[in-house]
């Protein structure tokens, strides 16, 4: 659970609330946990699991444990057991650098086989999404008698410390994550076509992403009515969340998609590209782009305004469908996917 150093981001996100809904589960008492991560963070998930610190020579030489199982919270993790016979789980969230415009063919491929090695240590394989299954089945070869199991995440959604229900003086959509992969470019349009709407979009600009929209929104006219926020607290992405007009998605590549959940918690229409995981996600309650034609870009934001504002059961629908990515259904999958592997454990 090193990840869990970053509790801004999505994988910080997923070990926090995966660690909380299983420290919550009966059977949890009846077995053994320890957390791996910084030692600062000693205690974070309760007195239902012991914990033990990272240490960076133990990306070269393993970690010493007697455990039976090691969970690999996601696949980009520097840190394995010592000891080759350990059992190993490991949950693949994304295989987004296949995909990445500024990684060489010789990078791609030399992540692939890095990946490729973590597979065959593994006993069990968990992802977050019959896309993500779906992707690494076509890429990578999976060991004789390895396990496999779709876990869906949880979406876990707190008010904001002070609630509001005032509309903001100037309507405003919004998107988290500054990525040239979240394709904001393609969305445009819809500024074009509705001055009186702002767009707020959050995250690092660690790629450089923000001149390009920068650019691309100054050739349009619209530049006045793009809004960049960078990182924000839990609670200003709450507050966000709940007072946008609508959550924009045209994503490129996604292994899950959490915003998408987390605005339709708020009953907030979202629209996303019909790529990679997000149909899966977003279900038949979400308005999709089917391309990037400007005119289509519009056209689907017009309608999908026009049904909210007809329809006053859409905001509960929206929620409803939220609720069903529930993080103790999660950890109860996991739960039982951990003594699935260690019965397998046993037979041999």
């Amino acid at each position: 659970m090193e990840r869990l150093r970053n509790l801004n981001a999505g994988l910080g996100q997923y070990c926090l609330q995966l660690g909380r809904a299983i420290a919550a589960q009966p059977v949890s008492q009846a077995l053994h946990f320890e957390c791996y991560l910084p030692n600062y963070l000693t205690g974070i998930l309760g007195a239902a699991f012991s914990y033990r610190a990272t240490r960076k020579w133990h990306k070269l030489t393993g970690v010493a444990t007697d455990a039976s199982l090691w969970h690999c919270m996601h696949q980009d993790s520097a840190y394995w057991p010592a000891n080759n016979k350990t059992g190993v789980v490991m949950t693949i969230h994304d295989l987004n650098f296949m995909e990445r415009a500024d990684y060489t063919n010789w990078r791609k491929g030399q992540k692939k086989q890095q990946l490729q090695r973590k597979v065959n240590r593994c006993q069990g394989l968990v992802y977050i999404s019959e896309f993500v299954k779906n992707t690494v089945h076509q890429n990578f070869k999976l060991p004789a008698g390895i396990q496999e199991k779709t876990i869906l995440n949880g979406v876990s959604v707190e008010m904001p410390l002070e609630t509001s229900n005032e509309t903001t003086s100037i309507p405003f959509l919004f998107s988290i994550g500054l990525h040239p992969k979240k394709n904001y470019a393609a969305a445009l349009p819809i500024l074009k076509s509705n001055p009186d709407y702002q767009w707020v979009i959050t995250g690092a600009d660690s790629n450089g992403y923000q001149l390009e929209l920068e650019k691309a929104a100054t050739a349009l006219g619209v530049k006045d009515q793009l809004l960049f926020s960078g990182v924000v607290t839990e609670d200003e992405k709450w507050r966000l969340y709940q007072n946008c007009t609508a959550l924009i998605f045209p994503s490129l590549s996604e292994g899950f998609g959490l915003p998408v959940l987390e605005a339709m918690a708020f009953g907030k229409p979202v629209f996303l590209s019909n790529r990679t995981s997000l149909p899966e996600i977003g279900g038949k309650e979400a308005y999709y782009f089917n391309n990037f034609e400007p005119e289509h870009i519009q056209q689907v934001f017009s309608e999908g305004m026009k049904n909210i504002k007809t329809d006053p059961e859409k905001p509960k629908r929206l929620k409803d469908h939220a609720s069903k990515f529930n993080w103790q259904n999660a950890a109860k999958d996991y739960l039982q996917f951990y003594q699935q592997i260690l019965n397998q454990q046993q037979h041999y």
